[in-house]
């Protein structure tokens, strides 16, 4: 018994580890892409450039989220369910209903953008940016929707490498299209840019799902509109949560436009992206893998904690080599990334580093609610956070600048935390074992001891110092990695396999 608890564990340990590298390495991968890309467009357009730019991604990523009805979430459990029972018919059948939706959401958003282009304007760049351009990045709503339709339904259906390698490609070709075009038109090929980014993405997923399930056309409107109910139901609340984690975003931009400028946007945006986007590669596979399968067993208490902790075990000790890495060679790679104009985020970068730590923890957590459909309790957990968001990081930048708003995300991401373990000890009956508090309490140290030798030296020192928190920080990783997972085995086996062959 105690063999086969043991063969279970490590079974565990091994798909998690194993898709985590997966989509991490595609994510890293996608980095490098991106890392070429927010040079080239930083040195091109500028920070106040690169500031118009999130102006128009945060207004349409607010209208989509207010206006797809949660689909593109809902929609992997339902698939991710149908998919556990092999009721081909009944999956197919699914699938042209998440298709439709997609459709009618997709026009719903684009309607929304047109008629309230003139608000998105006033709200988002108090009149700096024409309303008419807000019309014209429209589309981009619409192509949005059924992009996250189409990869709603590779997620569910389990097509992990299609995902990883469509991930992948829309880095290249974001690459690709913007870059010219910036070189060419500077400013003026934003929209057309954005436009062109986002009609390749849908183009490539619908490439990849369409293969795997073919497009037909059927007129079954009312049957769909009937099935997907319980979707959009669940969908609801995702919304809600969607509008106001878009208005977070929205407001805190906002503010910093009006007490700043739009070069103040861009240096946030900045050190958010290299924060919170660049290190949550590592937490790709979460919505992609993890979320399908915590679906699949979210009746039951007892596996649901042991897939959740199982998680964020794995999550914390990947995730923490990078972070040390990310604070020691900060200096190296800001300039990389950008340009010396954007300098002044390091110490912003510095500070909110913490909040991937609590972070790791906290992601998986969360899921337990999305996975059981308790769109409720998600959207409780949700609107606190963001309130505490809102008011945390305006004060924060009011009270230290970019140093301060970094400080605000790490606290914030800790207050979430305890928020979302809490909700789901009280309501769930969620248990966070012993081991997974080891491994966190194991790694933090070192993180903490490189934000202080970032902070207090430079020169030979602060190499030699910033050097020794990576290596512990990577051996300690990598021996429990091996220790609790049979990956390494497994890749020598076969490899003995053919050279024997």
């Amino acid at each position: 018994m105690h063999i086969n608890k043991e063969k279970k564990r490590k079974s565990t340990y091994d798909h998690v580890v194993k898709y985590t590298g997966l989509f991490g390495g595609v994510q890293g991968l996608s980095l490098l892409t991106s890392i070429v890309r927010n040079k080239l467009v930083a040195e091109l357009l500028g920070p106040a450039g690169m500031g118009v730019i999130n102006l128009f991604n945060a207004a349409t990523t607010f209208v989509s989220n207010s206006t797809n009805f949660g689909v593109p979430f809902s929609a992997v459990r339902h698939v991710s369910e149908l998919y556990e029972k092999n009721d081909e018919k009944a999956l197919t059948d699914f699938i042209q209903v998440v298709r439709t939706w997609s459709i009618i959401t997709g026009l719903l958003g684009m309607l929304v953008c047109l008629l309230f282009s003139p608000l998105l304007s006033t709200y988002y760049s108090d009149n700096t940016i024409d309303w008419l351009s807000f019309v014209w990045v429209s589309p981009i709503v619409g192509l949005m929707a059924i992009s996250a339709g189409e990869m709603a339904i590779l997620k569910g259906t389990r097509r992990l490498r299609r995902v990883a390698l469509q991930s992948l490609l829309n880095s290249l070709f974001a690459l690709i299209i913007s870059v010219p075009l910036f070189y060419i038109w500077g400013e003026k090929a934003i929209i057309g840019s954005l436009l062109l980014v986002a009609l390749s993405t849908m183009l490539t997923t619908i490439l990849f799902s369409f293969k795997c399930y073919p497009f037909f056309l059927r007129c079954r409107i009312k049957f769909s509109l009937t099935e997907g109910k319980k979707m959009v139901s669940l969908g609801t609340a995702f919304i809600l949560a969607g509008i106001l984690g878009s208005a977070v975003e929205a407001i805190i931009r906002s503010y910093l436009v009006r007490v700043g400028s739009e070069a103040d946007v861009g240096m946030y945006n900045a050190g958010y992206l290299i924060t919170v986007t660049y290190a949550s590669m590592v937490f790709t596979a979460m919505e992609t893998d993890f979320f399908p399968r915590l679906s699949a067993v979210n009746n039951d208490v007892e596996k649901s904690n042991v897939l959740v902790n199982r998680q964020i075990e794995a999550s914390v000790l990947l995730i923490s080599p990078l972070l040390v890495t990310m604070l020691v060679a900060l200096p190296i790679l800001l300039p990389l990334l950008y340009n010396e104009e954007f300098l002044p985020v390091i110490g912003m970068v510095q500070c909110a580093v913490f909040s991937m730590y609590m972070r790791a923890v906290a992601m998986p957590i969360s899921y337990i609610s999305l996975a059981k459909g308790r769109s409720r309790v998600y959207l409780f957990t949700e609107g606190v956070y963001d309130v505490v968001a809102v008011l945390m990081i305006i004060t924060g930048y009011s009270l230290g600048g970019l140093r301060g708003a970094g400080v605000s995300l790490s606290l914030v991401s800790a207050f979430d935390l305890l928020l979302v373990w809490f909700t789901a000890r009280r309501v769930y009956g969620f248990q966070l074992f012993g081991k997974a508090l080891k491994m966190l309490s194991l790694q933090l140290p070192f993180g903490v001891f490189a934000f202080v030798v970032t902070n207090t030296t430079n020169g030979f020192l602060y190499w030699l110092l910033g050097g020794v928190c990576i290596l512990c920080s990577a051996t300690i990783s990598v021996r429990i990695l091996l220790r609790e997972t049979t990956l390494l085995q497994t890749l020598w086996k076969k490899i003995r396999k053919r050279i024997g062959r």
